[in-house]
Parts: C-alpha cells; structure tokens; sequence
C-alpha cells in the first residue's frame, strides 16, 4: 500500500498506476525500487539505441537501408523524450495527483461524485483503447518480421545488419547468426519497452486531462444547476436564502481557480515534450511514407509500414484530440453561468458571476512549446503536410500498400 491511498488502488486508476510502476515512473513508489527499474529499463533502451545507430554507420551509402534505419532511431528519440520528461517532473507530477486525491476526498454533493466518476471511467477507457491499439498497431511490425522464420520459410536477408526475423538493424559487432537469439530477445524486449513507455506517458496525459476536465465540468453543474447543488449541499441549506446563492457561487469561484492551476501546471509540465514529440511523430510518419514508396513492394512490407504509420497518426491524434477536450470544457463554463437560475440570486451574489465568465472567455489549453494548440484543427492542419510529401513520392504506390495490406489481412 503506498501513500497515494485509495483512489488509486481502484480500477479506474489501476491499469494507469500498473504502466508507470513497470518504468518505474509512479511518483508514490519507493525510491529505490524506481531507481532500480529506471536504470534497468535505460540501460537496455539505450543499449539497443546505441546498436541502431552503429548500424547507420555500417550501413553509410546505402539510401534505401539509411531510411528504414530512421524511424524506429525516430521512436527511441520520442521515448527518451517522454521518459525524460516524467523524470524532471516527477514532483510537479506528484502534486496534480495529490490533487486528484484531495478532490475525491473533498466532493461535497453526490453530483460531484457522479461527475468525477464519469470523467474517470472515461480516462480508463481511454487507457484501455489506447493501448489495445498502441500494442497492436506497435506490434504488427516486429511481429510481421520473424514470421517467415516462425513458418520455417528460405528467406535470406540483403543485409547482415538485419538477419530474418530482426524488425530493425541493430549493429553489435558480432556474429548475429550465431547470437540469434540473445540477440532477438534483446530486440523485441526494448520493443514492449518502448511500447510501454508511450503508452504510460499518454495516458497518464489522458487521465490528467479528464480530471481537469471533471472539475470545469462541477464548476459548470453548480452555475447551471444552482437550485438541485444547494439542496445537496447540506451545508448550504443551513444559511439564509441570500447567502447560499452567494456561497454556492464562492464555491463555484474556488473550484474554477483550482481547474485553472491543475490546467496550467499540467501545460507547463508537458508543453516542451509536446513540442519536441510532434516534430519527431511527423517526421518518422514521413520517413515510414518514403519507406514503403521505395524498392520492392510486398504485401509484408505494405502491412509493416501501414500499421507503423497508423499507430503514429493515432499517437497524434489522441494529443490532440486531449487538448480539444481541455478548450471545450474550460470554454463552456462562460455559457453555464447565465444557462443557470442567476436570475433568482441577489444582486450581491450575481457580480460574482463576473469573475468567472471574464477569466473563461479565454480556454485553457495544452500547448507545443508555446507555439502550436493542441486541438482537433491542429491535426486537420498536420494532414495536408504528409500527403504532399507522399505525393512528391508517388501516391500511387502507397494506395497500392493499402490496398495490398487489405489483402493480407483478408487472406
């Protein structure tokens, strides 16, 4: 049992909880098992990073080797990126989540609990979708890469750098036929390492989000509902008539500061990561492209690189998709304040009001590095980059991979 206490011991947080402990990125484990995973998982990342890139420079002058060499280096930099990140804010992290804690502990009317409840649930179905498809899409490529060796198939490599059943050229300055085996278990545990470290930090984003989300989403029942929160609240319905408008709207005002601080803390910490992720995600989709348009077109190279592309575009979009969902709640409390019954509240009480529709016409949102929103139009703007730079490499040949890819799957 740690100090994080219940909330998180319960299925809404415990598959979140499960990811983080395994990279040893939960803020409340003890610091010496962290330390421990920390350095076991790096070590072996970066030692298969480092063979990746001793076989780009093995691999010099060859075009075609030098670009599918690039997007799983691409994937590791995104990875170190998101690691690096829960690392450094690992305190700042630590508090969002104690005031998760506190904000179950401290819920006042049963709506309030039925608000955060939905939101959380709707954070662990994100968790789940995200990493069924993540693990699927993310496993399809090692995966499609030992199968001729599974079913026993004569097929030789081009490369030595990439015996059969390698899903990528690793460089160990040994006899890789002979290691096999070492040397693939090595291979496809960085892979689940890798996986699992996108996975976590995602999600870790989306049940942030989603509470954050939860709280603009109270602050909006009590404006819109004024009349059903104060009879729930059995502290309000103790005070004079006047003054449980006015301490309904105080709360109001309280709990939108507190949605406010969990929102701009949550941008400060993860905006430079963004930053740096978004570049990394177009440019390995952009690679991947060029990839699948160059050499000799196979349905097991279309499925390879299209489940490699899809799992890039869902990584993209479920950052955006986050972010929309930051500007739409925070944006909608403007409107709840005069959709609720303020009319039959005291003068008094209603100059309150004011304070939250003037710090609500501007919506909260998460940022890449301060220059790009992340939202819904953003991805829409992301689109029409990769089709130009897949049509300056012919399309033709990537609608014939899908095409190809369909067939696959069907037979």
């Amino acid at each position: 049992m740690d100090t994080s206490s219940d909330i998180f011991q319960s299925r809404l947080y415990r598959l979140n909880r499960t990811l983080l402990s395994l990279l040893g990125q939960w803020p409340f484990q003890k610091d010496r098992y962290r330390r421990v995973i920390i350095v076991t998982t790096s070590f072996i990342g970066l030692t298969q990073a480092l063979t990746q890139v001793l076989a780009l420079v093995t691999l010099r002058g060859d075009f075609d080797a030098l670009i599918e060499c690039a997007p799983p280096l691409i994937v590791d930099g995104v990875c170190i990126i998101k690691l690096t990140t829960l690392i450094c804010n690992v305190e700042k992290l630590k508090m969002l989540l104690v005031h998760i804690q506190r904000d179950w502990r401290s819920w006042t009317i049963k709506s309030e609990f039925e608000i955060l409840s939905r939101f959380a649930e709707s954070g662990r179905s994100i968790t789940i979708g995200y990493a069924s498809g993540m693990y699927a899409f993310g496993s399809l490529f090692p995966l499609l890469a030992i199968i001729p060796k599974i079913i026993g198939k004569n097929v030789t490599s081009d490369y030595a750098t990439r015996p059969v059943g390698f899903p990528y050229h690793v460089e160990y300055y040994i006899d890789l036929e002979k290691y096999y085996y070492p040397v693939l278990i090595h291979n496809y545990l960085t892979t689940a390492i890798r996986l699992t470290t996108i996975v976590a930090f995602d999600t870790y984003v989306a049940i942030l989000v989603q509470h954050c989300c939860a709280l603009f989403s109270v602050v909006r029942y009590r404006l819109e509902y004024i009349r059903k929160s104060i009879e729930q609240d059995k502290e309000l319905t103790l005070l004079q008539e006047d003054d449980k408008f006015y301490k309904n709207f105080v709360y109001c005002i309280q709990k939108h500061k507190d949605a406010l601080r969990f929102a701009r803390c949550l941008d400060m910490v993860y905006t430079k990561a963004f930053f740096i992720e978004v570049g990394f995600v177009i440019l390995a989709m952009s690679l991947s492209a060029l990839q699948a348009t160059s050499g000799t077109l196979n349905p097991h190279l279309a499925v390879r690189h299209a489940a490699y592309i899809i799992a890039q575009l869902l990584h993209l979009y479920i950052a955006c998709w986050l972010g929309q969902q930051m500007i739409d709640h925070s944006n909608r409390v403007y409107t709840s304040t005069y959709r609720g019954e303020w009319y039959e509240s005291p003068p008094k009480s209603r100059k309150l009001l004011n304070m939250i529709m003037m710090r609500s016409i501007s919506p909260c949102t998460l940022t890449v590095g301060k220059i790009m929103v992340l939202s819904l139009p953003s991805f829409s703007a992301v689109r029409p980059v990769i089709i130009f730079f897949i049509q300056s490499f012919s399309i033709r040949y990537v609608i014939v991979s899908l095409l190809l890819a369909k067939f696959y799957f069907l037979f």
